[in-house]
């Protein structure tokens, strides 16, 4: 018994640990991070709530940086486990007011073979010196989980992120 106790307590002295270095982990430069969030801030739900998600990738061309909304997973009832997205506008003329200068400015669409369909708005461009390629999805990418639950009875439930 006294050793799982102390196994207990290492795993508990690890998560701390854990916790503190991934503050030191993210090596988002301050300006990147009030950029993603000035950005977040321009996304609109046409109705609900909603939770913006991002990615930060920094790569030899400058930052990448990656915004969409999260989706609502369906628990209970008959569309229990579908994910349900939210509808949105964004406002670009905001965005691009951001930039110090935009370099390229394109919208791509995919479809799927089911009907579904996902597209992403790509500008590449400088904020102060610093190069940076945005990507605005309109759906979460199928890695990430949803951001919130609905259960059968309305109600709805954050899903806290790690």
């Amino acid at each position: 018994m006294a050793h799982s106790h102390l196994l207990i307590r290492h795993l508990l002295k690890q998560l701390e640990h854990h916790k503190r270095g991934r503050k030191d982990r993210d090596r988002r430069p301050e300006w990147l991070s009030a950029f993603v969030h000035q950005t977040a801030a321009l996304f609109e739900p046409l109705s609900g709530v909603a939770r913006v998600g991002y990615q930060c990738e920094l790569s030899p061309e400058g930052w990448e940086v990656r915004l969409y909304l999260g989706s609502t997973e369906i628990v209970g009832g008959r569309a229990d486990g579908q994910s349900r997205f939210v509808s949105f506008e964004f406002d670009f003329g905001r965005l691009v007011e951001g930039f110090t200068r935009v370099d390229y400015f394109r919208w791509n669409v995919c479809s799927s073979e089911e009907g579904a369909s996902n597209s992403f708005v790509t500008l590449r461009g400088t904020i102060d010196e610093n190069p940076v390629q945005l990507k605005i999805y309109s759906r979460p990418p199928n890695e990430t989980g949803p951001a919130f639950r609905q259960r059968s009875d309305g109600t709805l439930e954050d899903v806290a992120t790690v």
